[in-house]
């Protein structure tokens, strides 16, 4: 009996006792930072595993939680933990002296470097000082790659790291933390920095040959920056065009190496396995060819893991081919499941922290959706021996692949980033060239590169491969421009909707691999699941009071007036620069969060890039019924894609001038106080549109953008009337838009003010923060702030107390 209830009645929907216990473990490691979405989630699962379980088989609840507290135990004891107070030096920005010795080397896109450094020293004043934990130094145009183990002495500024202080949203300051990374600094000069001797480790001499060999013989074209990122995990020469154009796609993924290009260099050994068959085919009675193939791609895999680091996608990728090769070594079935639970077990029980990493979340995903889904549409698949059935075949195998993979993935890729790309076709070419001719000439070249005597011909393949991966981004253009890689925003699941999608995903397959009937409590669970945040959602909106949020965008501004019956305004969309976009990494993802990716309106104070960088994005992916504007567009980079997006989305801005009101709902408005027609200012900030909410006849707030002094002055000697309950301070708190009369008039009883964590103007400045009288709530100190007014009057709420 007890061997029928493990085996032979092994769990309806694939999964071994060992397995659940398992999960129950990364649940608890997960619980440490989630802790009420992980405990339903190990309620779920455990509900799931025993409704699906035969009675005389299902787990006992005691072993089951006992796995998951020491999964919670042991993520606590493993977890870096921050310094309990900074240094005082870190406040003012000073530049300080460092001597580190770097750990781990990223070459990044855009020509950037980035190092993660451990034992620092600090010297302050002529006092050094030892920093707990590690640093992360980021470089612009490097003019020299480090290897880890190079000491590096330097003149930086140096700031904690800290994430962007909104709920819902991605945190920084946890995703550095888990590394152990408590500190960013900024060189102050290339000239006072100078890394110290090579260490005499000759692997690393090795690696940085081989990858400098590599990079002097692809050509100067996007194709051979792909190359290059391909074979070398060296990303430094790709352009953000290259970036953009691949993440609209929905390729990106295809150029930071991971499990799929494992997966592309284990098929290299397979077919060599097959060559190796057909020139000599006794060697395949002594081993069959899948292991054969096995043997043959283990170590391409290794050199291949070894040259990409400082990947840990590429190290888990590994780990994972590794279990799947030792399974299939014994002739074990069930390979890709059980292999992809050892490694998943193994990964996270040496480094528990790994549990949060995207890359491992999204590989694990991926590859069970395909364990599971796959074999379901196989059976579709039309046999036979004619090369056109095998060719239709083939293509149907790779569709499917994909829709296995995409459809597991659509929860994960819905919540962290907030966008569906529809472009599964697309793998259809792209995927089989890039792992069928590019991967494989790239690799041969760079073996050929690092023997003297055959380095001619390996900067030949190199440019073979560099020729058909630039094709493949001149056929990704192509598609771009004629609009057929649409991308698009959606709304942002609650972890309810993630948990009943899941339980969905589970209920349908069991019922498609065991023919039962449909498990109608699982099916119920996982529809309410599913359905209740949304109905949740909808009650707070129904809610008559209107909100304005200050979203923590750093040093720039975003705001957001909300209105009752779901209604949205944005007023600026944050800054960046041509590597990071507040819009698409912090406003729009905060938008989105469990809410439709829609707008009735989006409002910009001026061109500033701190206020209007994030807006294309959000312009372009959500739905805006209108935008308004002071008369002047930005410029530069910017102003490009603004002008870009409008022209896509045949939108007409809206310029606003003083005296003029844009009704957002029954009974709210917004009056334009500022600028007036004739207003004149040489300063783009002195022409800001400044703007009183009003709802209901109430004076809600004054939002002021990035006024100064002239144009403070101006509109208050025209006697608009500017009483509101609340004021953001203008221009950051900056003391060139101190005009003490401002407050006087507007008799705030709270002032907000938006700024980055320690910025280097000082915002707020001192002499504005006397001259308000009172406390200013800051993004810096309190993260997103939010205002509400309804029944109760005013209430201020804040993400960090």
């Amino acid at each position: 009996m007890e061997k029928t209830c493990w085996t032979s009645k092994l769990l309806v929907h694939g999964v071994l006792p060992w397995q659940t216990y398992g999960l129950a473990f990364v649940l608890g490691v997960m619980a440490f930072k989630y802790p009420v979405s992980c405990a339903a989630a190990l309620v779920v699962v455990y509900l799931v595993d025993s409704l699906l379980r035969e009675r005389a088989c299902r787990l006992p609840l005691l072993a089951f939680l006992c796995c998951a507290a020491f999964g919670f135990g042991y993520a606590s004891q493993r977890t870096p933990k921050l310094p309990s107070s900074l240094p005082e030096w870190t406040e003012s920005r000073k530049p300080v002296g460092v001597q580190a010795v770097a750990e781990r080397v990223e070459p990044r896109f855009g020509n950037r470097l980035r190092v993660v450094l451990g034992n620092i020293r600090c010297t302050v004043d002529g006092h050094e000082t030892t920093l707990p934990g590690k640093m992360a130094l980021s470089i612009r145009h490097p003019h020299f790659i480090p290897v880890p183990g190079q000491s590096l002495k330097a003149v930086v500024r140096v700031v904690p790291v800290r994430a962007f202080g909104n709920p819902g949203g991605w945190d920084y300051g946890w995703y550095w933390q888990r590394q152990g990374v408590f500190w960013r600094a900024w060189p102050v000069s290339r000239k006072l920095l100078s890394w110290g001797d090579i260490p005499s480790d000759s692997l690393w001499q090795v690696k940085k040959t081989v990858r400098s060999q590599v990079a002097a013989r692809v050509p100067e074209t996007q194709g051979g920056a792909m190359v290059l990122a391909l074979t070398t995990g060296d990303r430094s020469r790709l352009s953000s065009e290259t970036m953009e154009a691949t993440r609209r796609a929905g390729l990106a993924h295809t150029l930071a190496l991971s499990g799929l290009h494992v997966g592309f260099v284990a098929a290299m050994g397979l077919w060599l396995a097959f060559c190796l068959g057909r020139l000599y085919p006794p060697v395949l009675l002594l081993i069959p060819r899948p292991k054969l193939a096995v043997l043959l791609a283990a170590p391409l895999v290794l050199g291949y893991a070894w040259l990409g680091q400082p990947s840990a996608s590429l190290i888990r990728a590994a780990t994972m081919f590794g279990f799947w090769g030792l399974l299939l070594l014994q002739g074990r079935g069930r390979i890709l499941l059980d292999g992809l639970f050892f490694a998943l077990l193994t990964l996270v029980f040496i480094a528990p922290m790994s549990a949060f990493d995207l890359s491992l979340q999204m590989s694990v995903v991926a590859v069970a959706g395909i364990g599971l889904m796959y074999p379901h549409f196989r059976v579709f698949f039309l046999s036979g021996g004619s090369w056109f059935r095998r060719t239709v075949r083939w293509v149907a195998g790779v569709l499917c692949l994909s829709l296995s993979a995409n459809l597991a993935l659509l929860p994960l890729v819905s919540w962290y980033f907030g966008t569906w790309c529809p472009n599964i076709l697309l793998n259809v070419i792209w995927l089989p060239v890039l792992g069928g001719v590019v991967m494989p000439l790239g690799l041969v070249g760079l073996l050929l590169t690092c023997v003297p005597w055959t380095s001619g011909a390996g900067g030949v393949l190199l440019g073979w491969a560099a020729w058909v991966t630039d094709g493949l981004l001149a056929v990704l253009t192509s598609a771009g421009d004629a609009g057929w890689t649409p991308v698009f925003s959606v709304l942002r699941p609650l972890w309810p909707e993630m948990l009943g999608c899941a339980i969905l995903l589970v209920v349908v397959v069991s019922v498609v691999r065991s023919s039962r009937r449909i498990p109608f409590e699982l099916a119920a669970l996982g529809f309410f699941l599913l359905v209740a945040p949304h109905v949740w959602v909808m009650a707070l909106d129904t809610r008559d009071e209107a909100r304005l949020t200050m979203v923590d965008v750093g040093l720039g501004q975003a705001l957001v007036v909300s209105l009752p019956g779901g209604h949205r305004w944005l007023v600026d969309g944050g800054g960046g620069s041509s590597t990071f976009d507040m819009g698409e990494a912090v406003v729009a993802p905060w938008l989105a969060y469990g809410r439709p990716p829609r707008l009735d309106g989006v409002f910009l104070t001026h061109p500033d890039v701190d206020h209007s960088h994030g807006l294309p994005f959000i312009l372009d992916r959500f739905q805006v019924k209108h935008f308004y504007f002071n008369g002047m567009m930005p410029g530069g980079l910017t102003g490009d894609r603004l002008r870009a997006v409008m022209t896509r989305q045949t939108m007409s801005p809206m310029r606003l001038e003083a005296g003029e009101k844009v009704r957002l709902t029954d009974g709210a408005v917004f009056e334009v106080v500022h600028p007036g027609a004739g207003f004149i200012s040489a300063k783009s900030n002195e022409h800001s549109l400044v703007m009183r909410l009003v709802w209901r006849g109430k004076n809600l707030a004054l939002l002021p953008g990035d006024v100064e002094k002239g144009g403070i002055e101006t509109f208050l000697d025209a006697g608009h009337a500017l009483q509101a309950e609340v004021v953001v301070l203008p221009h950051h708190g900056s003391r060139n838009s101190l005009v003490p009369r401002l407050y006087d008039v507007v008799g705030a009883r709270v002032v907000l003010c938006s700024n980055g964590y320690l910025n280097r103007y000082g915002f707020p400045a001192s002499e504005v923060v006397h001259a308000v009288g009172g406390e200013v709530l800051s993004t810096s100190r309190h993260g997103q702030v939010v205002c509400r007014w309804g029944e109760r009057g005013l209430r201020v709420g804040s993400f960090y107390p």
